[in-house]
Formats: C-alpha cells, sequence, structure tokens
C-alpha cells in the first residue's frame, strides 16, 4: 500500500481539544529523517548526509497558567497511548558527564525520553547567561500525533525529543539554538535514557532546510545545506519489521569501531582520511577490519554523493547509494533478509536511480532516489516484488526535504466545529 498524506498536526490539535476543552497556544511540528548516504559514521566523528522528510510528529501544548493546580507539571498525551507521560517540576537532574547510560530514576518507555529531555533542558535554563531569565519551573500540557513508524529508522524518537525540547524552550522563554537543542536532546537519550545513538538523528531533524540534504561533518559539526534536484522524490519503503535501539547490536558495533580505532592508533575511524592502513589486516581482527573498512568508505560515499548531487548526476548518486547498502550488509553486518529484499524490488522498478537500507539497520526501512515521473509505476513496482519475495506487505512513503523542528500556526489545524471560543491561540 502507499502512505497517505500526513495529517498530524491537525490530530494533534483535534486530540489537545478534545482533552482539555480548548485550542492550544502552539503547535510543533517536528520531522522524521532518513539517512541518503552515510551510515554508522556520526559517532565516528565522519560525514553523513540525512535529508529530514514529511513524515512528522506534532505536538499541541499550552503553557500552565501560575494559578493552575498543575502549574509545576508537564503532562504530554499521545495518540497511541493509554496513559500520559508525567515530568514534576522542578526538573530531574541530567548529569553532564559520565558514560552513556539509563539514569537511575528514568521513567520507562516514551516517558523516559520525555523525561530526559525536560531533564535536559532544565540543566540548560539554569545555566549561564545566555538563559537569563529562563524559568523550568513552569509546566505545560500538550498532545501528540505522529506520522512516523516506531522503530523503523526514520528518528521517530528524535522527532519527540525536539518536539519536547520546543516546547520546553517556549515556556520556559529559553533561546532557541536547533544545535544546542539536539546536542541536550542527544545528551538525554545517552545519559538518560541509554541508548547510546550518535547526534545524527537530533541534528537532522532539528537544523534541517526544506528542500535539500544536510551535509554533517561530526568532527566539528559544521553542516552544510545540498540541494536535492525537483525532478527525484524520495521514496521510503517501509519493510514492516522492527528492532529495540536500545539492546540491538547497535552498541556492539559502536564498541568494535572504538577497538580498530585504538589498535589503528587513531582517536576516531575518520583519521584515516580515505583509506585504510595496508597494515590493517595484521593489526585488526577480521570482524574490526570489515567495520572499519565500511566506515572509511562510507565517509568516501558522502562526498561523492554531495558532488553527484550537485551536479544533478542522479545515476551517480544512485550508484553510490547501491555500493553503500553492500559495505552495510557485508562490512558492518547491519542488514536483514527483509531489507535487501525491498533493496533488490527498488532496483527493478521503473524510475530507481539507486537504493540501500536506512537507519541503525537490522530491519526498518530503505530508501531510494526515484524519478518523480515514475512515482506512481515505481510504487507498485516494489510493492509486488518485496510480497513476492518475502510474503510480506511493505509500505511506500513519496516524500520530499522539509525544514527541521518549528512552531507552525494553531488555527489553520483547528477542528472544523471549534466555535469561536476555542480559537484564540497565537505564537509568541
Amino acid at each position: 500500500m502507499t502512505a497517505e498524506a500526513p495529517d498530524a498536526a491537525r490530530r494533534a490539535v483535534a486530540a489537545f481539544v478534545e482533552t482539555f476543552g480548548a485550542a492550544p497556544r502552539y503547535l510543533v511540528r517536528s520531522p522524521g529523517r532518513v539517512n541518503l548516504i552515510g551510515e554508522h559514521t556520526d559517532y565516528n566523528d565522519g560525514l553523513c548526509l540525512p535529508v529530514a522528510v514529511g513524515l512528522e510528529l506534532c505536538l499541541a501544548f499550552s503553557p500552565a497558567e501560575p494559578t493552575d493546580e498543575a502549574a509545576a507539571l508537564i503532562e504530554v498525551f499521545s495518540e497511541d497511548r493509554d496513559a500520559p507521560a508525567r515530568v514534576h517540576l522542578p526538573p530531574p537532574v541530567l548529569s553532564a558527564s559520565g558514560p552513556p547510560g539509563r539514569a537511575a530514576r528514568a521513567q520507562a518507555g516514551w516517558t523516559g525520553y520525555v523525561e530526559g529531555v525536560v531533564a535536559a533542558m532544565g540543566s540548560a535554563a539554569g545555566a549561564g547567561a545566555s538563559q537569563a531569565g529562563a524559568d523550568a519551573s513552569r509546566g505545560w500540557f500538550g498532545t501528540l500525533a505522529s506520522d512516523l513508524p516506531a522503530g523503523a529508522g526514520l528518528s521517530s524518537s528524535a522527532a519527540l525529543e525536539l518536539a519536547v525540547a520546543r516546547a520546553c524552550a517556549v515556556t520556559w522563554r529559553q533561546d532557541w539554538d536547533p544545535v544546542e537543542a539536539a546536542r541536550l536532546a542527544h545528551r538525554a537519550e545517552n545519559h538518560w535514557v541509554g541508548a547510546a545513538t550518535g547526534l545524527l538523528d537530533q541534528l537532522a531533524c532539528a537544523t534541517s532546510t526544506a528542500g535539500h540534504a544536510l551535509r554533517i561533518d561530526f568532527r566539528d559539526l559544521t553542516t552544510l545545506p545540498v540541494a536535492v534536484p525537483d525532478s527525484v522524490v524520495v521514496a521510503i519503503v517501509d519493510t514492516g519489521t522492527r528492532r529495540d535501539l536500545v539492546t540491538s547490536a547497535y552498541g556492539q558495533r559502536r564498541a568494535e569501531c572504538e577497538r580498530a580505532a585504538a589498535r589503528l592508533g587513531v582517536d576516531s575511524l575518520r583519521d584515516l582520511a580515505d583509506r585504510l592502513p595496508a597494515d590493517a589486516a595484521d593489526r585488526l581482527d577480521p570482524v574490526e577490519l570489515r567495520r572499519a573498512r565500511h566506515i572509511v568508505t562510507e565517509n568516501t560515499r558522502v562526498q561523492e554523493v554531495v558532488a553527484a548531487l550537485l551536479r544533478s548526476d542522479l545515476a551517480h548518486a544512485g550508484a553510490v547509494l547501491l555500493d553503500g547498502h553492500r559495505s552495510l550488509r557485508d562490512d558492518f553486518e547491519v542488514c536483514g533478509p527483509e531489507l535487501d529484499a525491498a533493496v533488490a524490488a527498488c532496483r527493478t522498478a521503473p524510475g530507481c536511480h539507486g537504493a540501500r537500507m536506512t537507519g541503525g539497520g537490522f530491519a526498518g526501512c530503505v530508501i531510494a532516489l526515484i524519478d518523480a515521473r515514475s512515482a506512481d509505476t515505481f510504487t507498485e513496482a516494489v510493492l509486488r516484488g518485496y510480497r513476492a519475495a518475502t510474503g510480506r506487505d511493505g509500505v511506500v512513503h513519496l516524500c520530499r526535504p522539509v525544514g527541521g523542528t518549528s512552531l507552525i500556526p494553531v488555527q489553520e489545524h483547528l477542528p472544523r466545529t471549534t466555535n469561536d471560543s476555542t480559537k484564540e491561540s497565537g505564537q509568541e
């Protein structure tokens, strides 16, 4: 099947009106992301090329008034959860240092992500002159709706984190710095939730530019918007398979990269530039050699795709994507039969320039660069081919690059039946 156009914003606002009996004052849209190329390079100080996509999470919210009984409470309802996330204020304390790991006080599940971001933003509210006047004692209440499938490698957790961060920033009158917000959200995921992820997801969700991919250099966190030609669409093929990031082999791959760098005498695999040392096979075990080879060649692939997009050489960009998939399958070993079958179905579908698995791996989604004129026939062929190979039904999302986490007008997303008394909403 083909996914319908997302309407998370309208659902979030409608849920707010139904839950609280009034229109929300604010509405945040926070996009998911796919990575065109540059997988598992972020925590190796490498290069990535993500794209924020129009599959998004939306948070409708209002700050609590000082006279409210729950003025010192953050309460978030989600359309797909039975119970809300609740965080009492002042925020819990999040350590600024120490190894990644689940905080002793962290709540379980999605509530832990909300709680961790509140803790991280609270620490920022109390730090330095840049946040003068920030008040992390004021609560807010909201409702969430999302068109992002959880666990599919589209950064649903990062979208949630950045939406909560934006709500905290508005309520507590903090300056909104997308890069700093991404850092805080990443710290919450590492040190509160206990997921040993890199910064890629948060930075892409927070800082992307509409119509562009975002080249990120994780050595210094510099970014470069790279225009994506209007003639192509980013197709996301959801295989219907899922993984658990916190307990998956993701952490194992990260440790293998760190061991390879140490044995090669460098701080990170990025320091190897564009090739492995001639004696790498003697200094690394076979697994470490494969992991290092993927990282080194993947950084080169990012540079190649950037150059290809800038000159609109989509055939070459697609060929590099396919090469990246082979590297993820054979050297980094994070593929799976469904992901491989989906890539194979994309390769033979009309209008496909190239495809590869995206995300942390093992399950989730495949991306393809396709000719916009062939979108419908591509979709039909991919779904038919994937089902023939696996017996499973996939979903295809056709996306254009969108901008990062932002406030959007509430008024145009209000339910039509909302009466005039509930339409007093605005943006500060």
